[in-house]
């Protein structure tokens, strides 16, 4: 089942593309215990380092549990497993401010686009959305409310390479906002839907920067 590293690739990247596409063909079931770890590592040809190097990745991702005295298994599947950006994200110790640099891009500059492009049934979609913001939430609540809001906003660009790009990160930022404690959570997205109703794109753009800078205070660098 498992073969060789070839050494002309980073040794951890093969490791997990090796071990995901076994898992994606059906080799490694759920359940599935990996075989011990100095022997999977002579398996593959690979330092045992590099081989515990990526199995933590693949803990961070959810993909493989790791049981103190009983070895690794391999959990329920998880449809990142089939996400290159996000495998490649993972290999690269990409962190919570990756993510968020990669919100202010897209999301920042396309409120600008969404305010100036939607149409009334596209605002009626926003605005139904967040009327499902008001009370109460759970952490789960809040985070698929808030990818169903700013992926609307992206629809809104008409833009594919936006929406298909954004759809294919949409598991990151969901890991991403679970860092934030939801505070004011209903005003901020009402307020920038109150602004994409009055086609104001520039004042938008500034209300969706202090979403983020209220919820993410380190992020200050961006405000100028």
């Amino acid at each position: 089942m498992f073969t060789e590293i070839e050494p002309n690739e980073k040794i951890t990247n093969k490791i997990l593309k090796q071990i995901t596409q076994l898992i994606k063909d059906g080799e490694l079931k759920p359940g599935e215990k990996l075989p011990p770890e100095r022997e999977l590592a002579k398996m593959m040809a690979v330092s045992r380092p590099a081989l515990k190097q990526t199995i933590s990745i693949l803990e961070a991702m959810g993909i493989v549990e790791s049981r103190q005295g009983d070895g690794n298994y391999i959990l329920p599947y998880q449809k990142k497993i089939f996400n290159p950006i996000i495998l490649s994200f993972y290999a690269a110790h990409g962190n919570m401010d990756d993510i968020l640099e990669v919100r202010y891009i897209f999301e920042v500059q396309n409120v600008k686009i969404a305010a100036r492009k939607r149409t009334e049934e596209q605002l009626s979609i926003l605005e139904e959305i967040i009327s499902r913001m008001k009370g109460p939430k759970t952490l789960k609540e809040r985070v698929l409310l808030n990818n169903e809001f700013h992926l609307e906003l992206i629809k809104i660009s008409g833009n594919p390479l936006l929406i298909n790009f954004y759809e294919s990160i949409i598991d990151l930022i969901g890991e991403q906002i679970t860092s934030t404690d939801g505070s004011n959570f209903y005003s901020s997205h009402n307020e920038i839907v109150q602004l994409i109703r009055e086609k104001n794109s520039d004042g938008a753009a500034k209300s969706m920067l202090s979403h983020f800078l209220v919820k993410f205070p380190n992020f200050k660098y961006y405000a100028e």
